[in-house]
């Protein structure tokens, strides 16, 4: 055979090959043979009638389409093994003639990362503050969470918790029903509808109010939108947040040893709230370096990566119940072609940053050794308590160990990048 390649964009080659006629006179002998065997022929018994009445009852095209079937994909697989083209997917093939039979065959492979002057990247690390607005807010929170409700004979207000029945109705059609519904007024917060929550400030317990609403044209339910409701709610009860008062009893009342005084719950709200916005910061940092990655590598790779990595993301999104998933399609009012769209971008952006990354710990020389790998399943089981032996073997599995290395991996190279990012390497230089 005779073999042409050339090198086309997104890491695809294409394959120009053209068969030897000995070569294809061997397969139209085996593909006559297998029409014979298959197939009678009057005169003969099965699989000894001659290659000329078969010719004749098919014709030699006919006996070239038989040999097609398996002469295309062994030549194929001779010259991608040929010409050392590192195929990550099946071929797009297009018979060009058939004698002398020539086909192209285009074909996705490796993708190539040239990572540039990755190592002068240059990132600045956001300041992390931790305001004492910041720490009211927990204390608030906590507040909360130590709150008593308590029943109150009054007009309703904001804020207070509700025991009520609702209904709304559209042309004497019921729309709406939720009866002794519990709920807390929140304002600038809509219930259901833009102008429900109001309605219910200033009813007083056991007493109803009717009135209409109009569905906003933007409304989440498409039938309503534009309609007018009639709504009616009936107040049962109303119960009002009392909030503990903040005070070294209130620290006590979460834990005494920890926090024997206020200022000593405060100290610790503030530890903790300065570790997840330094942990958020230093996120955003490595996510700033790796985006700064991307954007100066130069990176090729075939359509075939992205397709793969949008079907991840709807399987983790979706779930792998294909019926539920039409379902979901067709109450969206979305084909799955539009659908897989909506994912496109965000494939691309994970393609690209897993190439680079790949890259970069191939160039920075970053591996993952055994006990580093034993180190991290002995950390994973700890926890387990009787039960870590268990799930130690569960861990231990060749694809739980695969799973763990490429962990590791990702987050030693992301360690590496960040400190790139920071100009660390220039101190390791020095």
């Amino acid at each position: 055979m005779k073999v042409t390649l050339e090198r086309l964009p997104e890491s695809r080659v294409q394959l120009q090959i053209e068969v030897d006629q000995e070569r294809l006179e061997q397969s139209l002998d085996a593909a006559y043979r297998r029409i014979a065997k298959r197939n009678r022929f009057p005169g003969f018994r099965p699989g000894k009638a001659p290659r000329a009445i078969v010719e004749r009852a098919y014709g030699r095209q006919g006996l070239i389409r038989e040999a097609l079937d398996t002469l295309v994909p062994d030549i194929y697989n001779e010259a991608i093994e040929a010409q050392d083209v590192p195929a990550i997917g099946q071929p797009e093939l297009e018979i060009d003639s058939l004698e002398p039979l020539r086909f192209k065959a285009i074909v996705p492979v490796r993708p190539t990362v040239q990572l540039n002057d990755y190592r002068s990247i240059r990132i600045q690390p956001e300041p992390v503050e931790v305001t004492p607005e910041l720490i009211d807010q927990q204390l608030q929170q906590l507040r909360k969470r130590h709150a008593t409700h308590a029943p109150v004979d009054r007009p309703v207000q904001w804020n207070d918790i509700l025991l009520a029945d609702i209904t709304a109705t559209i042309d004497g059609e019921e729309i709406l029903r939720d009866d002794r519904a519990e709920f807390q007024l929140h304002e600038n917060q809509t219930l259901f509808v833009q102008g429900l929550a109001e309605a219910f400030l200033g009813l007083e317990k056991g007493k109803s109010r009717t009135f209409p609403i109009t569905f906003p044209d933007d409304f989440h339910i498409e039938r309503l939108r534009g309609q007018t409701a009639t709504f009616t709610i009936t107040l049962h009860e109303t119960k009002e947040e009392q909030l503990p008062q903040l005070d070294d009893e209130f620290a006590q009342n979460i834990d005494p040893d920890q926090f024997p005084t206020l200022q000593a719950l405060r100290d610790r709200i503030e530890t903790d709230v300065r570790r997840t916005l330094e942990e958020a910061a230093e996120n955003r940092f490595r996510a700033a370096a790796v985006d700064k990655l991307v954007e100066i590598a130069t990176i090729e790779y075939p359509r075939l990566l992205v397709e793969h990595e949008i079907d991840h993301l709807i399987r983790d999104a979706m779930g792998n119940d294909r019926q539920q998933y039409l379902a979901y399609l067709q109450t969206i009012g979305r084909t799955e072609q539009e659908f897989r769209e909506t994912w496109r971008q965000a494939a691309e952006t994970r393609v690209k940053r897993s190439l680079v990354l790949e890259a970069l710990a191939e160039a920075e020389g970053i591996h993952v050794s055994a006990e580093e790998i034993q180190q991290e399943l002995d950390s994973l089981v700890a926890p387990m308590g009787d039960d870590a032996e268990r799930f130690r073997q569960l861990f231990a599995t060749e694809e739980g160990v695969a799973t763990i290395r490429r962990n590791l991996l990702s987050r030693k190279t992301l360690e590496r990048l960040a400190a790139l990012a920071r100009g660390e390497h220039q101190e390791e230089q020095a």
